[in-house]
């Protein structure tokens, strides 16, 4: 099916038709079957539309997605193994690392929006990772 923007060119009125085709449309307009609806003029054009093309699958945005997911997969397998997991102790312990109440080393964990603020006041540098926690929140 195809969808045809149209208007009557006695009256101007604009409405939709719907064809098997585009030679559907021009052999019901030859025949005058297509009528305004608004003043049942057989004087109906096609109106200018956009086209509606169909994406393909193998298109460079799908490419560069699947890189874009697999770089976040390779940065989340390297901080998963190389930074300690602290979870919701991040604040507080990005906090004792900062001022030489434990060890400096790379963490990641959770932290709310207020804490990231806080933490961001204190001129602790954080930065959010690319992908949703595992942790469940509801």
């Amino acid at each position: 099916m195809i969808n045809f923007n149209l208007i009557c060119k006695t009256c101007k009125t604009e409405f939709e038709g719907w064809f098997d085709s585009s030679k559907e449309f021009e052999k019901q307009k030859r025949k005058n079957l297509l009528l305004c609806p608004s003043c049942n003029s057989a004087s109906v054009n096609k109106s200018l539309m956009a086209p509606n093309l169909s994406k393909k699958e193998n298109s460079k945005k799908s490419k560069l997605k699947k890189a874009m997911i697999n770089d976040v997969n390779k940065y989340r397998k390297i901080i998963e193994k190389n930074f300690d997991y602290v979870g919701d102790n991040f604040t507080e312990e990005a906090k004792k690392i900062k001022y030489e109440e434990a060890k400096d080393r790379p963490i990641y964990g959770e932290a709310s929006l207020e804490q990231t603020k806080e933490l961001m006041e204190e001129e602790i540098q954080v930065m959010p990772l690319p992908w949703m926690s595992a942790k469940k929140t509801n």
